[in-house]
């Protein structure tokens, strides 16, 4: 689902896919009491979204002993610069499912996503978010 229009809102609306479920394009959007279901970027975009009440599941693959790489993401902003005003707030929300998953990851250089009173289930990485390889973005 890709969504590019401005004043989008979203209640009690389903997502399911895998990869890239929900395109959060550009625009600002609100979704209210949501599923989302996916295991990689399943949340990902430059628009500017306010995500309440809503429950995110990942479908990643549960990890093996000893497995040494990460099989899910849920987000991937795509902020490109310090003064632009998109991100994602995800505000009393709840976060389960399978695999072990990354928060989120640094699409760009400025990405911007916000957890604020979720509840999240052990199947978040200890670290919570992946800078992609850029130490620039360790903020």
């Amino acid at each position: 689902m890709r969504i590019g229009a401005d004043q989008a809102a979203f209640w009690g609306c389903g997502f399911f896919g895998a990869q890239d479920t929900l395109h959060d394009d550009r625009g600002r959007h609100y979704f209210k009491e949501c599923f989302i279901q996916g295991s990689i970027d399943f949340i990902f975009g430059d628009a500017t979204s306010f995500y309440e009440d809503c429950s995110i599941i990942s479908i990643a693959a549960s990890m093996q002993p000893g497995a040494r790489f990460i099989d899910g993401v849920i987000t991937a902003q795509g902020r490109l610069n310090g003064i632009e005003g998109t991100g994602f707030a995800f505000v009393n929300c709840s976060i389960g499912g399978t695999g072990q998953i990354w928060l989120g990851r640094a699409w760009q250089s400025y990405s911007r996503v916000i957890f604020a009173f979720t509840s999240m289930s052990d199947i978040i990485s200890p670290e919570g978010w992946n800078d992609w390889n850029d130490t620039s973005r360790d903020q």
